[in-house]
């Protein structure tokens, strides 16, 4: 199955914000990547970058060298037309623009599921259901 990952997986793996999160975190993407089932969207770099830039003492160069991992997910394009049907899905669940679109990404990819813990976990959003990988 096709999964859409959130930055927040990425972020626990990058981070020391809990032992627990930054193993489950880097053992799916370690998953993803082997079995080649992982899908992203430029946002996910985008904010993953900006909280890595926000919360770590990390210099810029060694932020920039960790986007390399980003090139082992398949990327899926953003458009005019991906904004739109986020609007579409942000008035149709009544949730945040942004969770909207990253759905909107993972629909477009062929996703049938997204890890993060931004949305309800178990819940189905246009077919694609929430995993929360971090829920106790």
């Amino acid at each position: 199955m096709r999964t859409f990952i959130d930055s927040n997986v990425f972020i626990y793996s990058f981070l020391n914000q809990g032992v627990e999160k930054k193993q489950v975190a880097a053992r799916l993407l370690v998953q993803a990547i082997r079995d080649g089932n992982g899908y992203i969207s430029l946002q996910v770099v985008k904010e993953f970058c900006n909280v890595l830039a926000k919360k770590s003492n990390k210099p810029m160069s060694e932020i920039s060298g960790t986007l390399d991992i980003f090139n082992r997910f398949n990327l899926v394009a953003g458009s005019i037309a991906s904004v739109r049907r986020a609007l579409e899905i942000k008035w149709q669940y009544g949730i945040q623009f942004y969770d909207a679109l990253m759905l909107a990404a993972a629909e477009a990819g062929g996703c049938g599921e997204i890890l993060t813990e931004d949305l309800n976990d178990g819940q189905i959003y246009c077919g694609i259901k929430v995993v929360n990988p971090f829920k106790p």
